[in-house]
This record gives C-alpha cells, structure tokens and sequence, in this order.
C-alpha cells in the first residue's frame, strides 16, 4: 500500500476505533508484528498530526455528521433490536422488515416476513464491540547465551558416545 493510502486508512481506523490512535496504528501498521504499546502511541501521535491525516479525519467528520449517516450508537441499537425482537413481531411496516411476500390461494392468504439474521447481527455486534480482537501473548523467551553455554558439554572433545 502507497504512504498516502496508509494515512487514510489509519485516519478511517482512528475514526471509527473512537479515536483510539494505538490502535489504529497497530490495525494498519502492525499487521503481523509484535509492537509495544509505547511504539504504536508515539506513532499515532505523530501521525495524528500530520496534514494529510487531518484532512483525511476532517472529510470523514463532516460525513459522519450528516443526517443521512447513522451513528456507531444508532446501527448498535438497530443490531440489538434485530437480536431482540421476535419475527411474529415484525410486519410489513416495520424497519425490520427485509422482505415482505403475499400469496394468495384457494385455502387463504400466507404472508411471509424476512427479517435480518439474528446471528450476524450478534456477530456485528461484537464486532463493533470489539469481541473479536485476538488476545495478546506476552512471549517471554528463557533463550540467551548464557543458557545456550550451559546446555553444551563442559569438554568439547567429548562425544556423546565413545567408539571403541
């Protein structure tokens, strides 16, 4: 990816991580690597003041601020309403509704209402909520040359085994 194609992404990844600049460098500039939490926190800092990722920040504040955008707060509400309404719940009429059918036959009206799928709109949820994030493994690592040394055998010429 080109270092203009960077900034933006770190600036979308700011913005939509609530502004949460380690993060955000970690998710575009860490992939793949072990960075310390001080490393991504001065980067961000640095990059946060950078021209270019203000612009980048700015244009994305104006679009969200229009009415047309929902909010992280709004399509949250929206998930939690699609896992907790019950579909005998939801008619034509309502916003949860996907798909509406009538058909008509000789033995009565059937009226068939689809709504969103319960389980994906659990697995936005978290992650929006940021439930899908993978643990961090602190490896501490016992190998030095100390350690190496005191593996070897305390007189070189010896094998370990002897030939007759």
């Amino acid at each position: 990816m080109k270092k203009e194609e960077m900034l933006k992404e770190f600036a979308r990844r700011y913005f939509e991580n609530g502004k949460n600049g380690s993060k955000a460098y970690r998710d575009t500039y860490g992939r793949g690597k072990n960075l310390k939490d001080s490393t991504c926190s001065a980067n961000a800092s640095r990059l946060l003041k950078n021209a270019k990722v203000q612009e980048y920040l700015s244009e994305l504040n104006k679009k969200a601020e229009s009415p047309l955008i929902l909010t992280k707060q709004q399509r949250m509400i929206w998930l939690s309403r699609v896992v907790n309404t019950p579909i005998g719940k939801v008619d034509e009429k309502s916003d949860l509704c996907q798909s509406h059918s009538v058909t008509e036959s000789e033995f009565g009206t059937t009226v068939k209402i689809t709504m969103p799928n319960k389980l994906s709109a659990i697995a936005e949820l978290n992650k929006m909520d940021g439930a899908y994030e993978p643990e961090k493994i602190e490896v501490k690592s016992e190998l030095s040359f100390s350690s190496l040394l005191k593996s070897l055998p305390s007189d070189p010429l010896v094998r370990g085994t002897e030939e007759s």
